[in-house]
């Protein structure tokens, strides 16, 4: 049964569970894993080498088949070589730095962090901390004004047929109802009330994304993590709320509470740290990007961007979201410093890149904001 397993199976199948998605993802969005594409890579140091053809090909093919193999024969040196693969395709593109992967990627770490004689509980009170971290950060974050519009400007699209009052109700209380997720996990009496929760909350996104047509990259993550919580969660016993914290404290246990909630503590405090990889998901204050652009850039850019240009009051622009979408298959990564590089990419079709007024760049999500 999948809800009576001991602590060392329990890793397993989460273990299986993470490689799987990330396997059915790379082939929804095989481009992403490839440098040879018409969508510019974004490195996160210039001095990087970026692989191009065959050598991209070449390794995101090792990529894919050393994971398969890992599901299979489980040895800790491939797990190693999975997570510095993807570090270094991640550095390249930082566009791979999507959540489900991030959290896959993170799972396997805390696994393969501890040696293969470890104490089982050890590992999996690991992992728990990573599953708390998804849904007690993924509420916190959402507490903010851009979340609210949105998500009020969503269900009354689609659900106005309910009193205003409980819309506006339930929209401010969905970052909490999140956060609370995460802690029920924490107690026995309220561990599988979370289980339901999160369920209900995995299986209605599922359900709205392929009524809604879209967003289909972000099904395997729902599924893996439907099951994940099951097998980690329903049978669990612990003997206090704080044991996932302190027990078992070690080199390796702290360095999952600072990739869980320190580093995510401090995105949330001062903003240090990506927001993607601080659990802020779906929590409309990502900076997304449309960019205008100006007359001589918009003839002297290649058609295969200037199929993505949309006007507005009769000004030219690109959604970079539909054009990552279309090309990568995954969203844009929304930190600054990956626009700006994207933006020098563009002006460099420009006569003179350093001109004035080439481009202007407008964060979507604050104009809705204001």
């Amino acid at each position: 049964m999948i809800t009576n397993l001991t602590d060392k199976q329990k890793i397993n199948w989460v273990r299986i569970l993470a490689i799987l998605a990330v396997l059915v993802l790379m082939v929804y969005a095989p481009k992403l894993w490839l440098t040879t594409k018409v969508f510019p890579v974004i490195p996160l140091f210039d001095w990087l080498p970026i692989p191009i053809y065959p050598f991209d090909y070449i390794l995101a093919g090792f990529f894919f088949l050393i994971q398969i193999v890992y599901i299979f024969q489980n040895k800790r040196w491939q797990g190693w070589t999975i997570l510095g693969v993807y570090l270094f395709l991640a550095l390249v593109d930082q566009n791979r730095l999507q959540p489900y992967f991030y959290q896959s990627f993170l799972t396997i770490f805390a696994i393969e962090i501890f040696n293969r004689k470890a104490n089982p509980r050890k590992i999996l009170y690991a992992i728990i901390l990573i599953f708390f971290a998804t849904y007690f950060w993924s509420g916190i974050q959402k507490l903010n004004e851009a979340f609210y519009i949105q998500w009020l400007s969503a269900i009354n699209k689609h659900f106005s047929f309910l009193p205003q009052w409980f819309l506006v109700a339930f929209t401010y209380a969905v970052p909490w109802l999140e956060a609370l997720m995460g802690v029920l996990l924490l107690f026995n009496k309220t561990r599988k009330f979370g289980v339901v929760f999160i369920l209900l909350m995995h299986s209605t996104i599922t359900f709205l994304l392929f009524y809604l047509g879209y967003g289909y990259n972000v099904v395997p993550w729902n599924i893996q993590n439907m099951l994940s919580v099951i097998i980690i969660f329903w049978t669990l016993k612990t003997s206090n709320a704080f044991e996932f914290f302190l027990q078992f404290f070690n080199t390796q246990k702290l360095a999952i509470l600072v990739f869980t909630m320190m580093l995510p503590l401090a995105n949330n405090l001062t903003g240090f740290y990506d927001n993607l990889l601080s659990f802020h998901f779906f929590t409309a204050d990502l900076k997304y990007y449309i960019v205008y652009l100006d007359e001589e850039l918009e003839e002297n850019l290649p058609e295969h961007i200037q199929d993505f240009y949309r006007t507005y009051e009769g000004k030219t622009y690109i959604s970079v979201t539909e054009w990552s979408q279309h090309d990568n298959k995954v969203l844009f990564y929304p930190e600054d410093r990956a626009i700006e590089y994207l933006d020098t990419y563009l002006r460099s079709f420009a006569t003179n890149p350093a001109k004035e007024g080439l481009t202007q760049l407008v964060n979507y999500n604050q104009i809705i904001k204001k």
